[in-house]
Parts: structure tokens; sequence; C-alpha cells
């Protein structure tokens, strides 16, 4: 460690006048920096030593990263502050005329495909732009890409000439291209190298089977990543080299042979994991994967999940480690497993999908919603990596087992409000879904994007099969967007997603169509709408204790219960829908005079579930919470910490009372305990049960906040 006095002791860095870069970025540039968390705050170690020659440095490299994207005549200045207890350090930054890019000349390209735009065309997109060099080079990169990937192997960078005029800050650019000739593959050489002295024990013809290149194809640069991409895929190899034979150099020669050369890897691997969620508690994983089984390229995998461990039966030995939410969560008291299988191929008869098959059997719970127990699953399904940034797949999935609802929502959705009814709708239901997804993401970072947009969608069509529906057809659809960008100094994500479930000739249930629970549409929670718990936005269904209701008799002489005036409940149940939007609108900064490894955001999220047979879209019946954050960057992504507000007074609802106080609905009736004329002949009758029960609005500002936990950022 560099020994200097306290006075020469480096407290702050701090950067103004730029016109571009927030000060994180420009912090992550230069080699002087402050005091981190511990030095500050803890008082752990000392701060960094100021160094006269590095901070010249560090004023030019910030100064050639303004001229590297348009401003050419930036200067930057470093000014001392001096204190008794160390030094504060500004960096002054003038970026001066801004360069824009005139004009481009070009020459040399060749006449593009029929059909498809010219290689010049993202170049010529850059014409009276900000002339940002990084921006141009990646430019002329993806020209030269595309160029090889037409069969012109042998395209070298174009030469180039820029010339400023200091005057008017005008750039013109000549680029002269020199792709050479289109070429064709050659011969390919496959080399294998075993992993063991002897002989390899992966066949050539395997690889080549993988690799997919035949002699006299047309060269394509991205055929090659295809194939690089393939082998890595089968994790059979540690080490793919794809060079070629042919010198490139050799202008006149219009064939290029290969040399696929592989180093092999060890196939068989076993992994066991430990770790904690909000929504799962204590949670255990493992799995044993042999990568070549039946030859390379051949994948089988078994795997073991068990979650809700601490809550759940029979490992309900630790409650007080899980989330509250939990506790009271009634499908959290089992614990939840997943035992599978999974065989899959790098190809399909040499075409680029991989197919999987699956076959599983499982139990798993989605909070306040519903408790899915899979006896048998199998899972067909077709994926193609289109482009590095588009996916899509195709499949069919197959799940004999049950669904088990809270008895409130059985009663208020499937009319099932009395314990004989109840017990039969726990027996077997078969569920066929066919389903494609698709997705296209442009972000510059899959787990903390700061710029780029990306979007998703898949549609889902099922039948369904039940003693209490025959067979009953079902179709859902989702879609989602997001867009990141800087702002202020930090970054705004933005989100929209919207769903739609649908069953064409179903019978109607209070409004709704009978499909099945698990294909019903939820939201709010820790990565939907922050001011609601995990599944509480939309139609719920209250129960009331029998502290909280008036024992009365009806006008037929039946028993009938209310809930008295101002009285709370027990819990909520979550009804689901047929249809939901969930927009989010999140800034996080990072402040580095706290800690680098701190950010700080500032959301606003706002949605609903309804059902579309009983209401329609309203934009007032949106519910926007707004919160705070605090993100901690980890190896593992950004540990999140986010409490929303819910500034409306509770949803109304139906209330019913269970007259076995156990909740359970498998003992005893379950009654109607809704605000209603008690002299109305049909008062006691639970399908007449209005949604007119609207429990006390919370009266503290700590009761109306939600806390969120979580692994990565919530969109």
């Amino acid at each position: 460690m560099t020994r200097c006095d306290d006075a020469q002791r480096v407290q702050a860095v701090r950067f103004s006048g730029s016109p571009r870069f927030d000060a994180i970025t420009l912090a992550a540039s230069i080699v002087t920096h402050e005091p981190g968390v511990k030095a500050r705050w803890l008082r752990l170690g000392d701060a960094p030593c100021l160094d006269s020659l590095e901070l010249r440095r560090d004023a030019l490299r910030l100064a050639v990263m303004h001229r590297q994207v348009g401003w050419f005549q930036a200067t930057v200045i470093p000014t001392i502050d001096r204190r008794p207890n160390g030094v504060r350090l500004l960096f002054a930054i003038s970026p001066g005329s801004e360069a824009v890019l005139d004009t481009i000349v070009i020459a040399g390209l060749p006449e593009p495909a029929l059909g498809s735009r010219g290689f010049d065309a993202p170049l010529r997109a850059l014409e009276h732009k900000r002339f940002d060099r990084t921006r141009v080079d990646s430019t002329i990169d993806q020209v030269v890409a595309r160029l090889r990937d037409a069969g012109y192997a042998r395209a070298p960078r174009p030469q180039s000439q820029v010339l400023i005029d200091s005057i008017t800050a005008r750039v013109t650019l000549t680029l002269r291209f020199a792709p050479g000739r289109a070429v064709s593959i050659g011969t390919v050489q496959i080399e294998v190298q075993p992993l063991q002295e002897g002989s390899p024990r992966v066949d050539s013809a395997a690889v080549a089977r993988l690799v997919a290149i035949r002699s006299g194809d047309r060269f394509r640069a991205g055929a090659i990543l295809d194939a690089q991409r393939d082998l890595y895929r089968s994790e059979a190899f540690r080490l793919v080299l794809i060079d070629t034979l042919t010198p490139l150099t050799a202008v006149r020669d219009s064939v290029l042979d290969l040399r696929v050369a592989v180093a092999e890897a060890r196939t068989r691997a076993a992994r066991v994991g430990l770790g904690w969620a909000t929504q799962d508690c204590i949670r255990m994983q493992g799995r044993v994967t042999d990568r070549g089984f039946l030859g390379v390229g051949r994948r089988v995998e078994l795997s073991a999940r068990a979650s809700k461990i601490g809550v759940g039966a029979p490992t309900d030995f630790a409650p007080a480690l899980c989330s509250g939410a939990l506790r009271v969560d009634p499908f959290s008291e089992k614990l939840n497993y997943y035992i599978g299988s999974t065989v899959s191929n790098t190809r399909l008869f040499g075409w680029p999908v991989q197919p999987v098959f699956t076959v599983y059997s499982e139990r798993r719970g989605e909070p306040f919603a519903y408790l899915r127990e899979t006896r048998v699953g199998a899972l067909v399904e077709l994926a193609r990596q289109f482009t590095t940034r588009t996916a899509g797949t195709a499949g069919f999935q197959y799940e004999n087992g049950k669904t088990i609802t809270d008895p409130a929502v059985s009663c208020a959705r499937f009319g099932q409000c009395r314990p004989e009814d109840f017990a039969l709708s726990l027996f077997g239901r078969s569920v066929g879904i066919v389903s494609t997804s698709a997705s296209h993401d442009r972000t510059n970072d899959a787990v903390n994007p700061s710029r780029g947009w990306r979007v998703r969608g898949d549609v889902r069509a099922g039948e369904t099969f039940s003693p209490i529906v025959q067979s009953l057809t079902f179709y859902r659809a989702t879609g989602e967007a997001s867009t990141y960008f800087r702002f202020a100094g930090g970054v705004i994500g933005t989100r929209v997603q919207m769903s739609r479930a649908f069953a064409p000739g179903a019978e109607l249930v209070d409004g709704s169509p009978l499909i099945p629970q698990q294909e019903r549409i939820f939201a709010g929670g820790q990565s939907s709408v922050r001011g609601y718990q995990q599944n509480l936005l939309g139609p719920v269904v209250y129960v009331v204790s029998g502290a909280s209701v008036l024992d009365t008799v009806g006008a037929n002489g039946q028993r009938v219960v209310v809930v008295k005036n101002g009285a709370g409940y027990d819990r909520a149940v979550p009804r689901g829908g047929t249809a939901m939007v969930v927009a989010n609108l999140e800034w996080r900064r990072g402040f580095r005079f706290i800690a680098e490894e701190l950010q700080f955001a500032a959301f606003v999220d706002a949605g609903n579930v309804w059902e579309t047979h009983a209401e329609g879209f309203r934009w007032g019946n949106l519910r926007a919470t707004p919160g705070l954050g605090l993100r901690i960057v980890t190896p593992l992504g950004p540990f999140r910490m986010d409490v929303g507000y819910q500034p409306y007074e509770p949803r109304a609802g139906r209330a019913l009372f269970f007259t076995s106080g156990d909740n359970t609905g498998t003992t005893g009736d379950i009654l109607c305990a809704s605000p209603r004329d008690l002299t109305d002949a049909r008062a006691s009758d639970i399908f007449a049960c209005p949604s007119s029960y609207r429990p006390p609005t919370a009266r503290s500002v700590l009761s109306r906040l939600t806390f969120h936990f979580g692994l990565g950022q919530a969109f």
C-alpha cells in the first residue's frame, strides 16, 4: 500500500461539464478514485493517495473519451481542493463544439443479393448525426461481418480518411472497401484431441454432424459461428477452434479449406445447491448430467428441486426463517418439489433446432392462488436460436394431476360450496397444452441492463378434462415490452405487460369462464405491481372468522351470517382473472459518494386484473403504487429490496364464513357473509352472495407498505 500523509489522501472525486457521460461512467474510466464504503463509513483501511502524474493522465483519458464520441475539441482541467484531512478533486470538462458527420463517401462495396438492402445502408444512417467514432467503428464492423456472411471471406476493414472542418465542426468520412471474390468451402478437416492419452471417445463423424458445413457450400461467417456455438452447446468439448487452411491472402483462390479442432471435455457432472428466496423460503436443488448420452451432442439430465423448506410439511421445522406472507399462505403448508429427467440434442436431423424431451413429477404452489400437484407430466419442445438476440420455442405439454384451490375460490368460482363438492375437485385433472414463444433482446446486459430494449411473447392453447367439466378448450396470450435508457445520471427502465385468457363456449360462473386455476391470470408482487403482495392485485374473496360476523336467522328460517360493521378479515384469496395489464416505470442510480456497490431506485407500478365477461377495461380501475428500492451489486447480480406504497382502499369482494372454523372446506358449510338485505328470501343462497364487502381502510402509513426482496432487477 502506498504511504502518504493524510493531507495527500483522496477524499472525493467529482466531475462537471460532461454532455454525454454520467459520474459512474467517468469514474470507471480513470485511475484516481475516492475511498470505498469500508474506508469512508466503516473506517477500515485508508483512503488512496494522490498521484499527480496519474491525475494528469486521467484528465487526458477523459478528454480522449469525449473526443472519441464527437466533441473533438474537448479539454479537461483537474482542480485540487486541499484540506487538512485530504484532497477533493474536480475534473472540469469543456467539451467544445459537437462534430457532425456531414458526408460519407463509400467505394468498393458489391451489389447485394436481389431483395436485400444495400451493404452501405447502416453507414448512410450515420449521416447528419454526431460523429461518434465508437459507433462508426461498430457500424463498419457490422458491414464487414455482413460481407463475410455473404461469402466475401477475405473482406478486410476498409481504408478510412477523416476530414474535420474545425470552423463549422463538420466531418467528411471516406471509406474504401476491398472485399475480394466470393468464396466457397473446400474440404473440412476434423481433429479431435482426447481427454487422456489414447484414442478419442468422440468420433470425427459425430463432430462433422454437429458442424453441418459441407464441401461446396458458400462461405458464411454466420455458419462458422453457428457451428462453433453448437459444438460448445453440446458441452462435450472444452475447446473448439475453426480455422481456415487456405491462406486468406490467396486472393485469386475462390475456395477455402476449413480445419475444425476440438478438445474433449468430461461429459459427466453432478451439482447441488442451497439458497433462500422470499417466495420459496429455503430451497435445495441437485442435478446429475451426462453430456455424451448415446453420442456427442445428446444430453441427459436428472434433476430434483425442493422449496418451502422450513414452512412446508414435513419440513416445517423453522417457519421463522420464512417471510411473513409465506407463513400465512395455505399453499405453502406442503413441501414443494420437482423430480424430472430431460433428454436433449444439439440439432434435429441436421436442422439448427434443439429438441428437448422432459418427464417429471412435481408439486408447486402459487402464493395465495393455488397448489398444482402433477403425478406425471411430459414436455416436448423445439428451441431455435435464430440470431444471438432472437430465440423461439414451440412445444407440447401434458400433465395428469390436480389443482387445489382455496375453498373460498372453489365456492365463488366453481360453485363447490359443500365439502363433498370440494373433495370432488381434488380428483385427477388432465391438461394438454400446445405453446409457442419468441423473444428478441437488444439490451446491453441480460441481468442488469442500462440501455436497449427487449420484447417477449407467448401463446398457449390447451384442453383439460375433469369430473367437473368433461372437456374444456382454453387459450392464453401474453406479451411484454421493455426499454432502458440513461437519464439524470441513472437508468430509466419501462415495461408493459398484457395478457388475455379465453375459453370459447365454456360455462360462465359469476361472469367468469371455467378456466383451470393454473391458467388464469394473476398479478401483484415483487416483479409486478410492488404495492401489493404476490398475486393479490385483482378480484379477491375474503374469508372472515366467527368473531367478525353477526349470526342470525333469515326470512326463510335458515341460518344467515353477515360481517359486522368495520370488521376485518382472516385472509384475502385471489380469484385471478382473464385479462391483465401492468406497466412499470423505474429510475435507478448509484451515488458514488456513498458507495459504488449501492444503487437507489424510485418506481411507479400500475396495473389491474379483471374478468372480461363481468367488466371491461377502465383507466380508472388501474392501481398505481409508488415506491423506493435499494440495490446492492453482487457477483450473482443485484440484490434487491423494494418498498411499495399502496394508497387505495381495499377492493370490494365476497365475504365467506366457514362454519367449521378451520377454513379448510373439508368439513362444515361455507356461508355468505357479505353485507346484504337479510330479509330477502335469497339471503342464505351462497350463489347470490354479492361482492359488497369492503374491509376497513388501513389508517397508518406503515400498514400500507409492502416489502419485497429478490435477486436481480424487477424487469
